[in-house]
């Protein structure tokens, strides 16, 4: 029986910041600092490490860990390159202690050399698609929707191609894969570590944030689908930050996020507005981001499980956890059991993952009330003694204090009727399901424009 019909699924709401009180932690905290933390949050849950390829069992060709012998030799190669690059890691370690600063230095570039010589087989263009979900004798009704996909660690080629061919197989669209090429495993952590704690913007980010901005803008695009799993939400999360402050609400808005294992550390989506009397005040620029999690995957519990708890950072979207769930896999153990192929209803007399019924996460929501509430109460003070006037009005201030209760000050409640989502099905709160086998959502609606 798969983990996602046996285990119940943890909900946190959206985050609904109204008086912009969170930010993200590169513009709060030292890089130092952030990097320390990473580093130290990372080794605290390398117990899960193990987890990460579990269940190794696989049940389709195009499974991350399946045993066909093309897979299996492009396995073989990536667990080589990550053992010998954690060997030869410890070796520069100690050549820069005990040789000449010159001869450490060398060394340390031919093990770049080496490594790179190693995974240059794995690795294949920046762009692929796939567009094997797509009946080609009929015409293509989904001209107007550019569907992207950035893969996380331990990526190569091989691995990108099969998951961009199981998503147009789940959605029946053509899916645009850019590359985040790997280094092995040890050279993606250390990049995502960078990545986070200093805003390093990899070739692949640059790639994904040109290609994207040519879609935002392109007046023929009506929707745009970003989809990242792992580190690849870290590209997206950053290529977000660099689109929100090049482009018009307007373009921003065709967007739509989704992610898989999420690595990043933040997430932005801007508020139209922060005025508590506008009608906008909790309508953000892009209206649908969602995260889908394994609860027990390292990656995740190092990334957006660990960082959308703590409630003066900026995450944004809904996040869906599959409790007790193990793997990190984007085929074999996300979508094989999200959006399985072969029994979308699950094992029968058991619920399939969109059918549960959610468990919302309280504790989050309270405590970003009374973040939020602290926040606001700050402002009205500081307000106040700007105008010169201890009893200052609502209105003068411009800010309303979220009152801290049942936990729903700060997570807006858009589809739940004002309860979080709490007595609601996983299928009545997501919004990517809405696409299976080629359907849209808004079929009847008026499409966004430029």
């Amino acid at each position: 029986m798969s983990p996602a019909s046996t285990s119940s699924v943890c909900y946190i709401p959206p985050q609904a910041d109204v008086v912009a009180s969170t930010g993200t932690p590169r513009a709060c905290d030292n890089p130092l600092l952030l990097l320390w933390r990473d580093i130290r949050t990372l080794v605290w849950r390398l117990y899960l490490l193990p987890k990460l390829f579990y269940p190794f069992s696989s049940r389709y060709p195009d499974d991350e860990l399946s045993l066909h012998w093309k897979n299996s030799l492009y396995l073989g190669l990536l667990v080589f390159v990550t053992l010998l690059e954690t060997l030869l890691c410890l070796v520069a370690s100690v050549s820069a202690t005990l040789l000449p600063g010159w001869l450490s230095t060398g060394i340390f570039v031919a093990i770049l050399g080496l490594v790179w010589g190693l995974v240059a087989p794995i690795q294949g263009p920046m762009i692929v698609e796939s567009r094997i979900g797509v009946k080609e004798a009929e015409p293509y009704p989904h001209n107007h929707e550019r569907w992207i996909f950035v893969n996380g660690v331990m990526g190569g080629n091989r691995g990108l191609q099969s998951n961009c061919a199981r998503l147009s197989q789940i959605f029946g669209r053509v899916i645009t894969g850019i590359h985040n090429p790997t280094g092995g495993l040890l050279w993606d952590v250390i990049e995502c570590i960078f990545q986070r704690s200093f805003s390093y913007n990899t070739y692949s980010t640059r790639y994904a944030y040109d290609h994207l901005k040519r879609c935002l803008t392109d007046a023929s695009v009506h929707k745009v689908i970003l989809i990242g799993h792992s580190q690849g939400g870290i590209i997206v999360s950053m290529v977000l930050d660099l689109l929100f402050n090049d482009l018009p609400v307007e373009n921003m808005a065709k967007l739509e996020v989704y992610t898989f294992a999420c690595a990043a550390s933040h997430f932005n989506n801007p508020l139209r507005a922060i005025r508590p009397n506008s009608p906008s005040q909790r309508s953000a620029v892009i209206q649908y981001i969602e995260h889908y999690v394994n609860e027990e995957d390292l990656v995740p519990r190092w990334g957006v499980m660990y960082n959308v708890r703590c409630s003066r950072t900026r995450y944004c979207g809904k996040v869906f956890i599959r409790n007790g769930a193990t793997g990190h896999m984007l085929n074999q153990h996300y979508l094989n059991n999200i959006f399985p192929l072969d029994n979308p209803d699950g094992d029968p007399g058991t619920k399939c993952f969109l059918d549960q019924e959610v468990m919302v996460d309280e504790c989050t929501c309270r405590k970003r009330e009374v973040h939020s509430a602290t926040a606001a109460a700050a402002i009205t003070s500081d307000n106040s003694i700007c105008h010169d006037s201890s009893s200052s009005s609502q209105s003068d201030s411009g800010v309303e204090i979220v009152s801290a209760g049942n936990g729903n000050g700060i997570c807006p409640d858009d589809p739940s009727n004002g309860k979080n989502g709490a007595g609601m099905t996983v299928r009545e709160l997501s919004r990517l399901w809405r696409y299976l086998d080629g359907a849209d959502p808004d079929a009847h609606e008026t499409p966004m424009m430029n």
